[in-house]
């Protein structure tokens, strides 16, 4: 037990929030630490969350065939950061399992963006301009605040808006999917 403390105090020493620039491996205690900040059972969602060296042009990535998702974590990256990014796409993991043609229709009309714009954008393009990029971005709000909130096709929700949107990713329907 000793030697565990030991060994985390020496990590949150020289880990502070940070990932080690010349490290592409995440420490567990890192890791462990920014899974502290999602206070949701994304373990229930059935998808694999799995931390990877830096990639270029990419935060995270859900992968929807393989229940998968990398997060490529960067050396200057902050905690709260890529907790940001994992629930980005721990948001599009929700709208993949619950949403259907019905609720993406109605998501569209509480954020009031036009009802002829695509869902979804292409593959391993930017989402931050289609309303699957505004639904995970909007989750990753409810969870962590607005403060970097990037989708450009509607504005971040208000107090009043993320009342309404919560009802798009409830509990309980988590939940019962595990079971």
């Amino acid at each position: 037990m000793f030697r565990r403390f030991v060994l985390l105090f020496c990590v949150l020493a020289f880990f502070p929030q940070r990932i080690a620039a010349e490290s592409s491996v995440v420490p567990v205690e890192w890791r462990d630490a920014v899974l502290s900040l999602i206070d949701f059972p994304w373990q229930s969602l059935g998808y694999e969350l799995v931390f990877m060296a830096p990639r270029p042009g990419y935060r995270a990535m859900t992968f929807r065939t393989d229940h998968r998702i990398e997060v490529y974590a960067r050396p200057a990256d902050t905690a709260r950061a890529v907790a940001y990014d994992i629930a980005h796409e721990l948001g599009h993991a929700i709208d993949l399992a619950f949403n259907t043609a019905e609720t993406r229709k109605r998501w569209m009309e509480v954020r009031k963006i036009p009802a002829e714009t695509v869902w979804f954008g292409c593959s391993g393009c930017s989402d931050y301009t289609t309303p699957a990029g505004d639904f995970a971005e909007t989750f990753a709000v409810l969870l962590l605040g607005p403060e970097q909130f990037r989708s450009r096709i509607a504005p971040a929700p208000t107090e009043a808006e993320r009342q309404i949107l919560l009802s798009f990713f409830p509990k309980d329907r988590l939940a019962s999917r595990s079971e």
